[in-house]
Order: C-alpha cells, then sequence, then structure tokens
C-alpha cells in the first residue's frame, strides 16, 4: 500500500498490466451525454443576491437595498406568500422599518412558517424599484428542478 496524503484513505497503485487496460478501454468507453439546457436570455432586469439569515433574523444586503433606492427609515409592509416565498414593499404605513446598515428585518412568525434558522441563505430578488423577493432554498430548489423538466416551458 502507497502513503496517503489524506488520512483514512489507502492506495492501492496499479500493476503496468492493469494500467495498460485501462489506456486501452479509455478508447472504446461510451461517453455520457451532456444534457441540452435551454438558451438563457443574455440579460436580465431583476437584481439577485443571496445572504445568510443572522442570529436575530435579519437579512442583510446592502448592494440590492441600495439597487431598490431604500434608504434607512424606510417603512416596510412584509407578505408570506408561501411557506418558502416572502415579499417586501416600501410602504409609508408598513409595520416595520429598514435599519441602518440595511438589515431587512424577518419576524419569528415568518421565520417559523418558512423554516428558516440562523445561518440559512436564502435568494434574494428585485424585479422592481418598489418590491424584493425572498425565497427560501427550497423555493430555488424547485424552480431549478421545473426549469429542468424535460417538456416543462422554461417561459
Amino acid at each position: 500500500m502507497a502513503e496517503s496524503a489524506v488520512p483514512g484513505i489507502e492506495l492501492h497503485p496499479l500493476s503496468v498490466d492493469e494500467r495498460a487496460e485501462l489506456i486501452a478501454a479509455r478508447g472504446t468507453a461510451r461517453r455520457v451525454p451532456l444534457t441540452q439546457l435551454a438558451a438563457l436570455p443574455s440579460t436580465t432586469s431583476m437584481v439577485y443576491r443571496t445572504a445568510s439569515v443572522d442570529p436575530q433574523g435579519r437579512v442583510a444586503d446592502s448592494s440590492i437595498v441600495n439597487a431598490l433606492g431604500w434608504q434607512a427609515g424606510r417603512r416596510l409592509r412584509l407578505e408570506v406568500l408561501s411557506n418558502t416565498t416572502v415579499t417586501i414593499q416600501a410602504d409609508p404605513d408598513g409595520l416595520f422599518t429598514l435599519a441602518r446598515r440595511a438589515h431587512l428585518p424577518l419576524p419569528v412568525a415568518v421565520r417559523r412558517w418558512c423554516g428558516l434558522n440562523p445561518g440559512d441563505r436564502v435568494l434574494l430578488a428585485a424585479p422592481d424599484p418598489g418590491l424584493l423577493l425572498i425565497h427560501t432554498m427550497r423555493a430555488l430548489d424547485a424552480m431549478v428542478a421545473a426549469f429542468h423538466t424535460p417538456g416543462a416551458d422554461p417561459e
């Protein structure tokens, strides 16, 4: 047995004959077909970011907040669309406020409903200046799976 730089991994060198067999077999091996991906648009009007939920239940990403044109103190309205998607909109009558360090609040009831814990990643998507979508990674998994389902219309 040869020594390994990685503990717990045993290396077994090939004999000259085994090596020759592998080299000969390479030319006859079947190639795995590549998945065909749908053509993606060259530009997008949305701004995307990923961020983590902090221990206080906030999500912070100053670049997306800047893209939305929101400033600290902006009143916000949250709406839970499903257990994987939350919307945040600028609303002068909103119950929540954007903190000075671009922390977006996710109340404990919202986090519990969506199954979000500290450290979980979320996808932030800003389709227009007044709206922010927050998707859990479960939502992102479902979107990607639906996009790559044979016969599905990606648009």
